[in-house]
Order: C-alpha cells, then structure tokens, then sequence
C-alpha cells in the first residue's frame, strides 16, 4: 500500500520541459502549439597558418569524412568564411539564433611544437523540427 502511494506521489511530480515566456514569443505563431526543443553545435575555430584570421568548422553531429572539410563554414558561393576570432564565429552563430552553452580549448600537440589551440564553442537553439538546426548556415558539406 505504502509503496503505490509512492509510485503516485512521483509520478505526480514529473514535470515536462517548460518553455519561458521569451522562448514561446520567438517562435513563429503557428509553432508555438508544438515543442520546441533544443539542439547543440560545436564550433571549432583554428587559427590560420600566418594570419590572425580564423576557420570555423560547424559539428551537428552530421558524418564528415576524417581527411574533409565538409563542416567548414562557407558562404553561399562555397568560398570559406574567415573570422576575425572565435568569438566572432560565436557572434555569428548568435545573429542566427544560437545560444553560448560551454567553451573549452583543446592543444594540438602532435605537431612537436608548443601545440595548436583549438576553440570549442558549444551553442544550443530551441527548434521546432530539424530543418530549423541550419537554417541560415552553410557547410561544405551541404554543397555536395
């Protein structure tokens, strides 16, 4: 007896995500009967070879062959956006709707020097169906 109570007593306080007041505004009119729910990218910035400009390569969890370039960040004549930093990258991202959840930086040390610093950018946006994840953005992988 005890223990139905119990199985009732938690059920009851499960609670489905809940979207804020501004998240419910964003959406389009006719989404806002569906759930949003949330997707993550990685950004990952690596400074040019000779420049203080950066490329940006966009991970959605989409498959990119080990030795390609497919997540590079291209416009849409195909050429490769360069940054002037990370952080304009992040920008970038957030004009189009994406929401800074984590950085960290990982050192290449396979090259025998000091290490090459890579930027890890991970953002998140609240979507309605999965078209929605690049709306906005270009890989090079997309123009194949």
């Amino acid at each position: 007896m005890v223990l139905a109570a119990f199985f009732v007593s938690t059920e009851a306080l499960a609670q489905e995500p809940v979207q804020t007041q501004e998240q419910e505004q964003s959406l389009p009119e006719k989404q806002q009967d569906v759930k949003a729910y949330k997707v993550y990218c990685e950004i990952v910035a690596t400074q040019k070879f000779f420049s203080n400009k950066s490329t940006v390569e966009l991970d959605f969890g989409q498959y990119a062959g080990f030795w390609t370039s497919d997540r590079q960040l291209v416009d849409e004549q195909g050429n490769t956006i360069s940054f002037n930093s990370a952080l304009d990258a992040a920008n970038y991202m957030a004009r189009r709707g994406w929401d800074l959840e984590e950085v960290f930086i990982v050192q290449d040390m396979t090259k025998g020097d000091s290490g090459t610093p890579r930027y890890h950018w991970v953002m998140s946006k609240l979507v309605t169906d999965d078209s929605q994840i690049t709306e906005g953005l270009r890989t090079r992988g997309m123009n194949k």
